[in-house]
């Protein structure tokens, strides 16, 4: 009768902790979560943004295609690529010098880990 009981007791507690689950983490929630504690840590982000981004090749050119493809912003690009017919520093001169422009270059930016990361080994951070 013990022997029941103990293996009643066993199967119970093993069902009562296979019904427990463990909290899933996105990591995409821990991205936004590094994103937002890097910002927060640094106010001066856009203005370190926009320092890579003049000095970066490879940030100008993922920029300019972002802009390119954004539906906000193409119009406004568009313009700009037409009278800037120079090189990516020109085109992102003059995209940095419009104010709605910048503003989604920079958040294009400050929200991709990896551009973000690139744009602070840029600048040496």
């Amino acid at each position: 009768m013990k022997k029941v009981l103990f293996f009643t007791f066993i199967i119970a507690f093993s069902a009562s902790l296979s019904a427990q689950t463990v909290p899933d983490v996105k990591t995409s929630d821990v991205q936004k979560d590094g994103i937002e504690a890097i910002s927060k840590e640094n106010p001066n982000m856009d203005a370190q943004i926009t320092d890579a981004l003049m000095k970066d090749d490879g940030l100008q050119k993922e920029t300019i295609d972002y802009l390119k493809s954004n539906p906000e912003t193409t119009k406004s690009l568009t313009s700009i690529l037409a009278k800037n017919k120079g090189s990516n520093k020109g085109i992102m001169k003059a995209i940095l010098g419009d104010k709605d422009l910048a503003t989604a270059a920079i958040d294009f930016i400050s929200k991709n880990p990896e551009l973000l990361n690139k744009a602070m080994k840029v600048i040496g951070m």
